[in-house]
């Protein structure tokens, strides 16, 4: 079998009736680029028909190759599942809802290209087509990237980009149970860019990221591979620490200086500082029993993702 010049990852879930549409947009644009090309879709257990559809597209065009995993991962896992099994010299990942649209993507590989010293290009939308409150959430995300991993101001952390194989190969070398692609770029180059492509409404269906799904995603993120939350609970106990000594002296200088400290002077003062230490130890215990949690689950070897069957003819 050859190698490809293009891998076009794709997490599938609930795209059953738009799938065909999306891999006749990448063939028509891979062969307008005259690039050999794979299209991975990985269905991540997806309860509708999206397995069939992917077995269907399969059967009738050879790029294209399909996954089905036994259970369901999320997003991050499933699209690990792809960039394991590409073979291109680009391996470029997108959505399954068409808001990203294949036509787009050619801008991103251009970008690559053109700069042989950088190793990712990620889209960054002139006219985002999420709802409120999924782009609040890509914000607090950003800016949560750029305090853990040191994430350039300029790049757009999003799931529409194309990598050189390099960088696939070193992420996908990661044995953590939580494989959040953008994190892990992150803490393995800084050598990214980011270019303007279009960002379209969804064809069908509703966005599967809710409040408590977000916030969900933004822990993840950051705690899987990140001990920043930890850094930060320290530097607060060493201030407040600090802060303590020096509430200590006022009162020591006070008295000695001969100032008469009436019997309830501080009561709020007090009753503020057992409050706030009250909410930064539950925090603090909290905040550990997360990092446990993770590390349980790194220790228990949990595999990330099971392939039940997949369109490639070997494996049938």
């Amino acid at each position: 079998m050859s190698v490809p010049y293009l891998s076009i990852v794709v997490p599938c879930y609930r795209s059953s009736g738009w799938l065909a549409d999306l891999a006749a947009q990448v063939k028509s644009v891979a062969n307008a680029q005259q690039w050999s090309y794979e299209l991975i879709l990985v269905n991540d257990c997806s309860p509708d028909q999206t397995w069939e559809a992917i077995e269907s597209i399969a059967a009738t065009d050879s790029c294209v190759r399909g996954i089905n995993l036994a259970f369901n991962t999320g997003q991050f896992r499933a699209t690990f599942c792809g960039l394991q099994q590409a073979r291109g010299e680009i391996i470029v990942t997108m959505d399954d809802d068409l808001q990203q649209p294949p036509e787009e993507f050619p801008i991103l590989v251009e970008a690559l290209q053109n700069a042989p010293q950088t190793d990712a290009v990620f889209a960054r939308y002139a006219n985002k087509r999420h709802g409120l409150l999924r782009n609040l959430g890509s914000k607090v995300m950003n800016g949560l990237f750029r305090l853990s991993y040191g994430k350039p101001k300029e790049i757009r952390s999003t799931t529409f980009r194309a990598m050189r194989w390099q960088l696939v190969k070193s992420i996908t070398q990661y044995a953590t149970v939580n494989p959040n692609i953008n994190p892990l770029i992150f803490q393995t180059t800084q050598r990214l860019q980011s270019v303007d492509v279009r960002h379209e409404n969804r064809k069908q269906g509703t966005s599967g990221y809710g409040l408590i799904k977000l916030f969900r995603l933004m822990t993840d993120n950051v705690l899987s591979v990140s001990t920043l939350p930890l850094k930060i609970v320290t530097s607060i106990g060493v201030l407040a620490s600090i802060g303590s000594v020096l509430l200590a002296l006022y009162y020591l200088i006070r008295f000695w200086l001969g100032d008469g400290i009436k019997e309830n002077t501080g009561f709020m003062t007090q009753v503020l500082l057992i409050n706030f230490f009250g909410g930064m130890t539950l925090l603090s215990v909290g905040l550990l029993g997360e990092y446990i949690i993770r590390i349980m689950e790194e220790v228990r070897g949990r595999p990330r993702f099971l392939v039940k069957e997949t369109t490639d003819s070997e494996d049938a």
